[in-house]
Parts: C-alpha cells; structure tokens; sequence
C-alpha cells in the first residue's frame, strides 16, 4: 500500500509538470508561470472586492442603527415644550445640576434649550435623593442601555477599527503578492 501511494503521487507530481511542457493546438502551453500569476491576481481582486464589501455594508448597518438610535432619541427630545424653563447651578463639589426650579440656596442660571440639542437617555434609579438619609454612599455607574452614548460611540470605534484592520489586511496581500 505504502508503494502504490508513492506511484499514485509520482504520477500527479508528472502529470503538472508535463503541463508546463505539453502543447493546446494553438501553440500555447497548457500552463505557464504569467497564466498562473494572472490567474491568482484576478482572486486576489475578487477577494479584495469581496471584503471590502462586506466591510461597507457592515460599517453602513452601524450607521443605519445608529441613525435609527438617534432618531428615536430625537423624538423623545421633540416632546420638550418650548416654553419651559430650566435651571443650571454649580455646587460646592463643582457639580453642575440641571432643574426645573432654581437653586433654593445659591445662583442659578436660565438656561434655553433646543430639543435638537437634547440628548435622551434612560433615567437612572433617583430613589437615593428622596431618602432621609445623606451618608455617602458609592455611585454605581449606569447601566448599559441602548440610548447610552457610550455604547454607540464603542459601536462607531469598532466598526472603523474592523474597517482599519481590513484594509491592513488588503495592503499585506497585496505587498506579499508584489503586485
């Protein structure tokens, strides 16, 4: 059995090399070295092609969903009357707090919104600024939501660095393949 694969194999390793030797009615080799190379150019380019396609269309469904995302956001700012006033005051820590109502102990300022302006997101747990009790206790951050900012941006960063590492990917095939 051992033999027969040797045989087996000598004829294949024959048989593609004889390509290069024998004659089509036209003159021609059945293969050649530019025929080979012209061949893997044109997959290379396909292949290129291919993943810069998809690349663009998963960039432009990040795009879409953010839109959307923004868009929901956007009508939920329309809902702002225009005729409401908001408060803006700085506290000792250099906090900055956004009311309906002035500031009962120090300046506020008025402030005018524009609802293109305003950026919607989900309201956290206010529970903690009802309760008697003012001790300090440790802020948890936000829980990620659909409408957090950070998460959208996250989204835009990864789809441009997927788009970056792709087209990285594009320049060594094509320095690897000289061409």
């Amino acid at each position: 059995m051992k033999y027969f694969t040797y045989l087996a194999i000598s004829v294949m390793i024959i048989a593609v090399i004889s390509l290069f030797y024998l004659k089509k009615p036209d003159g021609q080799t059945w293969l050649s070295g530019s025929l080979i190379s012209a061949e893997s150019h044109k997959i290379k380019e396909k292949m290129v092609a291919l993943s810069t396609n998809t690349l663009n269309q998963a960039v432009q469904g990040a795009k879409q969903a953010g839109d959307k995302i923004a868009q929901s956001v956007n009508s939920d700012a329309a809902t702002i009357k225009p005729g409401s006033k908001i408060y803006k005051w700085q506290d000792t820590n250099g906090q900055w707090h956004f009311s309906d109502t002035p500031n009962e102990d120090g300046k506020s300022i008025e402030v005018t919104l524009d609802a293109r302006d305003v950026t919607v997101v989900a309201a956290e747990d206010t529970s903690i600024l009802s309760s008697a009790n003012t001790s300090k206790k440790s802020i948890q951050p936000p829980t990620p939501t659909v409408y957090n900012a950070e998460s959208i941006q996250k989204l835009f960063e990864d789809a441009e660095k997927a788009k970056q590492k792709l087209e990285q990917r594009s320049k060594e095939i094509q320095s690897i393949g000289g061409y």
